[in-house]
């Protein structure tokens, strides 16, 4: 199990899920895409800025309007799934993760990730509310499926291991990496930022040497036999939910949130 984002005023974030299916051709892979819409946060309301999407669940779509009075327009698209601004954390869970949740434990490799711009619940939808049963996301609410799948008769044996990977900025960053070494990570990417003065060649160098040392593995993307990995990523093998949550929530106190342009 891994762990692995036009001005709107009520954005959408889309959950994209893939699974493994088979048919009379052998294996093939199935892609679904959900879009989420997010209330109107208390800046908006204060503004009184008007909705310019709207969504229904029971048809799947959403509308998107743009102009106003008689030069409106409305532009409907479709999706696998819709949820709207009132559909609960639970709704999402059950409709997406829950069903992808039976085909990993019948062996099928599958990723769900979520796509938009900052600020559209990308975070609230995989993560939410650890702390809250109710507010949960869907990656700690797959923890609980998974944990209590495994308590069935058929699982004599099993191991079950986490990882969390951030990309930020195009720079990879292992949340479950001691946090000496992410502090070592940070400092380097913000000296990099900055503009190397004369005035402090000799100390850039020294520091550049130091890290050089003390760093203990660099992160890569690679190609291996069994498909695209990260080299040098670290494991933590948990044993229940609540091991999982407690891994949260330290990647959460080392974990980079900027702010991301709209493809």
């Amino acid at each position: 199990m891994s762990c692995s984002r036009s001005n709107m005023t009520m954005a959408s974030s889309a959950v994209k899920s893939s699974k493994g299916e088979r048919n009379q051709n052998g294996l093939t892979s199935s892609i679904q895409v959900v879009v989420r819409l997010r209330p109107m946060n208390e800046t908006e309301k204060t503004h009184g800025t008007l909705p310019v999407v709207t969504a229904s669940t029971h048809d799947k779509s959403v509308t998107v309007i743009k102009g106003s009075g008689t030069r409106q327009a409305r532009t409907s698209y479709t999706f696998d799934h819709v949820f709207t601004a009132f559909s609960s954390q639970d709704e999402v869970f059950q409709e997406t993760l829950k069903p992808v949740i039976g085909d990993v434990m019948n062996g099928f490799e599958s990723t769900v990730f979520a796509y938009g711009q900052t600020g559209t619940g990308k975070t609230h939808t995989m993560e939410g509310d650890i702390n809250d049963s109710v507010q949960q996301g869907v990656i700690p609410r797959s923890a609980h499926a998974i944990f209590e799948a495994l308590k069935g008769p058929q699982y004599k044996e099993f191991a079950v291991t986490c990882s969390y990977l951030e990309i930020y900025n195009e720079d990879l960053c292992d949340l479950f990496a001691d946090s000496e070494e992410k502090s070592d990570r940070d400092e380097k990417a913000s000296r990099d930022c900055k503009d190397k003065s004369r005035d402090h060649k000799d100390k850039n160098k020294h520091d550049k040497n130091h890290k050089e040392k003390k760093v203990s593995h660099k992160l890569d993307i690679m190609e291996g036999k069994n498909g695209t990995f990260c080299r040098g990523l670290s494991e933590k093998e948990v044993s229940s939910a609540e091991d999982v949550l407690a891994l949260m929530h330290k990647a959460q106190h080392q974990r980079r949130i900027g702010e991301t342009k709209m493809n």
